[in-house]
């Protein structure tokens, strides 16, 4: 009877398994086509709205130091998409792992790697608004795209050199899932359970901290005393000295408002980014936490949707910086027009955006430069002197006028130099 017993609860068991085999069959099936087709849409996306913003940010007019930090940002985004994303979603459609074991190590270097590139750069976006508005002359010298450009190399370079372990500690984990032999691109001492917890802990914790509680800490403790002298400083409309007309260019209604919209966009990347890779940290934070169990032991089907949606969720930044650029920036949103509409007007040889060249001529002629306006006004002198006739007193008059105004700038010319912000050549309504 025992027997009987134990063979009927025998094949109660396996029919449970069978059915948990299949119904996680039918979810994986779901999945493998859905996160896919997601991923799909936000490399499409991301690629042509991050190309667009190194188009835009490369331009001229937009040369200064927290444009070099988007390109950076960009680029880290650019990385995501290019070297991240693809590979994520061959790891969703397919049970096992199809790429090379030195491609499951290269793909977690290289998704570590661009997740440091975009956290840090943002704080140093952070810092480089901060010594704008807080210390405009002090920081002249430092905030320039020469020297945010070798900032950001010598931060890539630290980072690239601090995520060697990551690589080496990830390989092809192979396992069995009830009836099939599958494999996975994981930390393999991690998912057979064999290491310690302190060490589990260590690499979930240190990603917690280093990619995102300490940057982003950084970066609210910079833009705490940002706010604190943007939104609560005297109005200069107010002050005696705008009264008098000795105020200093950085101290102007104009030149205020130019900061703030560019304090205003740096904040809503950072806000964004800080939500889109919250829900990915806590699931790394509770991985620890519950180590050596799993999250997905203690939570089943809901926690695997929690964590697939929280790796979307922080993927899906990489696309999200173009559309936030065109919808805070007035600079950013009319190179995104202009170069749509140059290339739509050459796809239809001409026939659309016809203004498309005058438009781009337009603004190359009202972009301001100091030095051009001065090299402008001597050819202009040289030209008067050369042509009029220096007996005639009218003409005389004239080139005395001409030759004042070319070798006495004016006293706007003179503070612009002598307290030049790269910020104080962003029109009002660029940032």
């Amino acid at each position: 009877m025992s027997s009987v017993d134990n063979s009927t609860t025998t094949q109660d068991f396996h029919a449970q398994v069978m059915k948990f085999y299949e119904e996680t069959k039918k979810f994986e099936h779901k999945v493998s086509i859905v996160i896919p087709s997601i991923f799909a849409i936000v490399i499409i996306v991301g690629l042509v709205g991050n190309l667009l913003v190194i188009i835009v940010a490369l331009n001229r007019q937009m040369r200064n130091s927290t444009n070099t930090l988007i390109i950076g940002l960009t680029i880290s985004d650019l990385m995501f998409l290019t070297l991240c994303v693809p590979f994520t979603a061959i790891d969703y459609a397919f049970p096992v792992w199809i790429l090379p074991i030195w491609g499951c190590q290269a793909i977690n270097y290289l998704q570590h790697v661009a997740a440091y590139f975009s956290v840090w750069t943002l704080t140093l976006m952070a810092a480089d608004r901060f010594l704008a508005v807080c210390y405009p002359v002090e920081s002249m010298t430092l905030r320039t795209p020469k020297y945010t450009a070798i900032t950001l190399l010598i931060t890539y370079t630290l980072i690239m050199i601090s995520q060697i372990p990551v690589a080496r500690i990830h390989d092809v984990y192979n396992y069995n899932f009830v009836v099939e032999n599958r494999s996975a691109c994981a930390i393999v001492s991690i998912a057979q359970g064999e290491a310690s917890v302190a060490e589990a802990r260590l690499y979930y914790f240190s990603f917690n901290l280093f990619g995102y509680v300490l940057p982003l800490g950084i970066t609210c403790f910079l833009y705490y005393f940002m706010l604190k002298r943007l939104w609560y400083m005297p109005r200069p409309g107010n002050s005696k000295h705008s009264k008098n007309g000795s105020g200093s260019i950085r101290s102007r209604p104009e030149t205020i408002r130019a900061k703030r919209k560019v304090t205003r966009l740096v904040l809503c990347v950072v806000v964004i980014w800080a939500f889109c890779w919250l829900p990915l940290n806590i699931c790394f934070f509770f991985s620890g936490v519950v180590y050596p169990d799993t999250l997905v032991m203690i939570g089943g089907k809901p926690i695997v949707i929690i964590q697939i949606s929280s790796q979307v969720l922080a993927y899906t930044n990489s696309c999200l910086n173009p559309i936030l650029y065109a919808l805070v920036s007035e600079n950013f949103r009319k190179g995104f027009l202009r170069i749509i509409c140059v290339a739509l007007n050459r796809i239809s040889l001409g026939k659309w955006c016809q203004d498309a060249s005058q438009l781009s001529a337009r603004m190359e002629l009202t972009f301001y430069n100091g030095r051009n306006n001065s090299d402008r006004l001597s050819r202009t002198n040289s030209s008067h002197r050369t042509l009029t006739n220096p007996l005639s007193n009218n003409n005389l008059t004239e080139n005395s006028t001409l030759l004042t105004r070319s070798h006495a700038p004016s006293i706007t010319v003179l503070e612009w130099k002598m307290t030049h912000d790269p910020d104080d050549d962003i029109p009002e309504d660029d940032l």
